[in-house]
């Protein structure tokens, strides 16, 4: 909204200004829409045999919680297995009156005890503070382990081998 920075000249008068001071008579024009969940997860496909398909609601662990999920890529990444989820996250994208949500460098998170448990970037390996909007698993040089390719809003993409073990 190009006329806040007009409108207001600190952050402190922007943050404490209502709704209506910020939009005006637009917001009884704006589009409403509600929403009765917000949080990120997955549908596990608890389907057995020949049943008609079930699935099951799973939510992410917190972590994930502190930036929305762009794309997320599943396997076994370190042949353990156990079901992983290599995800990516921030948006850099919005509107200025909502500022960045750049909240987590990307999640890996692995399922155990029924839930999924989060892996820390110095152990996963995974680390993507920025704009990632895409992500996939594949396995780039033929060895076997699947590697992690990651595509970023307006910069580079980046490749995160497994070498194996």
């Amino acid at each position: 909204m190009p006329t806040v920075s007009e409108q207001f000249t600190s952050y402190r008068e922007f943050a404490s200004a209502s709704l209506e001071e910020i939009y005006g008579d637009r917001l009884d024009r704006a589009l409403e829409l509600r929403a009765n969940h917000l949080e990120s997860g997955v549908w596990l496909n608890t389907t057995k045999g020949r049943e008609p398909l079930s699935f099951r609601w799973i939510s992410l662990p917190w972590e994930t919680q502190l930036s929305p999920v762009n794309a997320i890529a599943s396997g076994d990444f370190d042949r353990d297995g156990k079901m992983e989820l290599a995800i990516a996250q921030n948006h850099y994208s919005n509107q200025v009156e909502t500022g960045l949500w750049r909240g987590h460098p990307g999640c890996h998170v692995e399922w155990e005890l029924d839930q999924f448990q989060p892996i820390r970037p110095p152990v996963s390996g995974l680390f993507l503070p920025d704009d990632t909007k895409s992500i996939l698993s594949l396995d780039s040089d033929g060895n076997g382990w699947q590697d992690i390719l990651a595509g970023q809003n307006n910069d580079a993409v980046l490749l995160f081998r497994k070498l194996g073990q």
